[in-house]
């Protein structure tokens, strides 16, 4: 087996697709066009300010200018259709760009359709605190998301990402020299500061939501909030059980991969954004992984030609106490035993054939 240097995560860069680019605005440039006319037809219709914001029944109870309400409905699209549309056309977060076009389109329609709906319910209202929203119209809304989701996905066509050109060894070293018998384990724990700064920002986002709307709804954000803070770090072991990764923090969830599904162990570069389409763990074509943050990744190559990577510091050291493994239990088959502590030293569970003691780090 074969622990391999730093290569990128995923192999050459396809060819751009403009035309990609220009359908993934499409939705954003046509809800701007369709709200700015029917907004141009029906200013001197709508009270000002406008009912904006209707209660489960359908009755207004929050109201906004009515120039404030336009920069909105075009401002949103024209940011969020902006970062799209770069994204695409650079080939960023390849694998989930078809994914970002179909959700696009959806948005758009269940945007678009509700602030069409907003303009022409004010039109003709004397006063906005009589202006009804039927709720039909938001399943209509629902009803258009889908069909516009599904649109988008057929039309974006499928993302150029092949598992061929998935992480393959750029650089061959030797596997870690292991003593016959000797049990060596390797340890790091790996933090995210994305997660970090995201975590207060869900926080903040709830304690808002709760405040300003309900506070079932700000559920979620919690929920985030603390999802964030238990997986911005987590543990990395490599020993004779195979590649163990968990929270620092609580037991479960825990994710293992045994030596007997790996082929090889390499060391790769990782950019979250551009080779997984973010952090935390990701599935990809041909790949997955736990990503936390840009730089220096454990690699293994599993048998079924899948690539997984977790990105960590001393992601050499994991892959050459990989390789040994696994190509030990390829000569003779794996046969437990002691952890050898740093030092050669033993402790008392290391009487214990198959103990589930810590494993002490190899540098």
């Amino acid at each position: 087996m074969n622990a391999v240097q730093a290569g990128s995560a995923v192999g050459p860069p396809e060819t751009r697709r403009p035309w990609r680019a220009l359908l993934a605005v499409l939705p954003f440039l046509l809800v701007i066009a369709t709200v700015i006319a029917v907004y141009r037809a029906v200013r001197d219709r709508v009270p000002d300010p406008l009912a904006v914001h209707f209660t489960a029944g359908g009755a207004s109870d929050d109201f906004a200018a009515a120039s404030d309400f336009l920069t909105l409905s075009v401002g949103m699209p024209v940011i969020f259709g902006a970062v799209i549309g770069v994204l695409v056309l650079r080939n960023e977060a390849a694998g989930v760009l078809r994914w970002a076009i179909s959700v696009g389109y959806g948005l758009m329609g269940l945007f678009g359709y509700m602030c069409v709906s907003i303009l022409l319910l004010n039109a003709d209202a004397g006063d906005a605190s009589a202006v009804h929203f039927p709720p039909v119209h938001i399943a209509v809304a629902l009803g258009v998301a889908v069909i516009g989701g599904v649109a988008g996905w057929l039309c974006a066509g499928r993302d150029r990402v092949r598992a061929d050109k998935v992480a393959g060894p750029s650089r061959v070293a030797p596997p870690l020299d292991l003593a016959n018998g000797e049990t060596v384990g390797w340890s790091r724990t790996v933090g995210s500061p994305v997660l970090l700064v995201l975590a207060p920002g869900f926080l903040a986002i709830a304690v808002v939501f709760g405040l300003a709307v309900n506070w079932v709804g700000a559920v979620g954000f919690g929920v985030a909030c603390v999802s964030s803070v238990v997986f911005a770090g987590v543990r990395v072991t490599a020993d004779h059980r195979g590649l163990t990764i968990a929270s620092p923090f609580v037991p479960r969830p825990r994710l293992r991969i045994p030596l007997a599904r790996m082929e090889e162990a390499g060391v790769q570069q990782v950019n979250p954004l551009r080779d997984f389409g973010g952090w935390g763990y990701r599935i990809r074509s041909g790949r997955s992984g736990v990503v936390l943050r840009t730089g220096e990744a454990l690699a293994l190559r599993l048998t079924n030609g899948r690539v997984f990577v977790v990105t960590v510091d001393d992601a050499a050291t994991a892959a050459a106490l990989l390789n040994a493994l696994v190509a030990r239990g390829h000569d003779a088959g794996n046969t437990g035993g002691p952890e050898r502590k740093p030092g050669g030293t033993t402790g008392p569970d290391d009487q214990k054939p198959g103990s589930a003691s810590d494993p002490g780090q190899r540098t």
